[in-house]
């Protein structure tokens, strides 16, 4: 009996272990793209029923959809998955696709269906990158942008220490609002160009259905792997835990621009139904809901 109990503890601890550092290094990606996705999809419906699908499509698509994809097809090309069909910018109104990327990989290599998970993730993850190259090249006050969205006061253990930080997160997005929308920067075009070019990517970094499809069929393989070496370091006293931890010292950056694309993708939704309902109220004299 001492030796089953023995044995349910180890898997007990083994299993927490694996979940800790999954929710450590990835929830973020998980949180900020639901988010992002349920803006998104409120903002299209703006559009949709007030001045038609293809307005979204000219105003932000041509510009965020391709960034969406090529965070796809970077991650294709990193774990090996070939790509056998891509279309960068192809808005197609039957099924609502802007663009897609399809691949194929060998369903044997443990390497490439952990590459699925990341190929999911890919246009958050792509994205965030943009976002950061577009401030560093574009806003006047980047240094000041930068200081305040690298933020180190977050850190990820858990669920439930993400919800107990969002003061934190608010406190980060009313400083990084403020910092955008100095006297300075208004004055500039190349903040306005920023803006723009922001609202175009941040719109589009959502994880659509398809996209969560075939991240969540990766997450099982790059679950099953974790646990198997966490196995591995318990049974040989190795602690791996410090490498998460390194890990998560970076993560901090990538929370700050994920609240950054939240402000600017909630910005355009507002600014989008506030001046669409207008528009309807004046033409139509109808009012729409965009929640439905």
């Amino acid at each position: 009996m001492v030796m089953v109990n023995s044995l349910l503890d180890f898997i007990k601890l083994a299993v927490l272990t694996t979940f800790n550092q999954l929710v450590t290094v990835l929830g973020i990606f998980f949180v900020f793209g639901l988010i992002l996705y349920v803006l998104a999809r409120f903002t299209r419906t703006v559009f949709v029923r007030s001045i038609g699908y293809k307005a979204d499509v000219v105003w932000t698509g041509w510009l965020g959809t391709p960034v969406h994809e090529l965070g796809h097809a970077l991650f294709c090309v990193v774990f090996r998955h070939q790509i056998v069909d891509m279309k960068l910018y192809n808005p197609n109104p039957q099924d609502g696709t802007l663009g897609y990327v399809n691949h194929a990989y060998n369903p044997h290599s443990t390497y490439q269906k952990i590459g699925n998970f990341f190929i999911g993730a890919g246009p958050i993850i792509f994205g965030a990158f943009v976002l950061y190259a577009a401030m560093y090249y574009l806003l006047p006050n980047k240094n000041t942008v930068f200081h305040i969205i690298n933020t180190k006061e977050i850190t990820i253990t858990s669920l439930a220490g993400l919800w107990s930080q969002l003061d934190i997160l608010q406190t980060i997005g009313t400083r990084t609002l403020n910092a955008l929308f100095a006297e300075t920067n208004l004055k500039t075009w190349t903040f306005w160009l920023f803006l723009y070019i922001s609202l175009c990517v941040a719109s589009h970094m959502e994880l659509s259905p398809p996209d969560l499809k075939g991240l969540w069929s990766g997450l099982v393989t790059l679950v099953t792997f974790l646990l198997i070496i966490n196995i591995a370091a318990l049974l040989f006293g190795f602690n791996i835990n410090k490498y998460v931890v390194i890990v998560n010292s970076y993560t901090g950056l990538f929370v700050g621009l994920f609240v950054f694309a939240t402000i600017i993708s909630a910005l355009n939704f507002v600014g989008s139904f506030v001046i669409l309902t207008v528009y309807s109220l004046i033409k139509n004299r109808q009012f729409f809901s965009p929640f439905g």
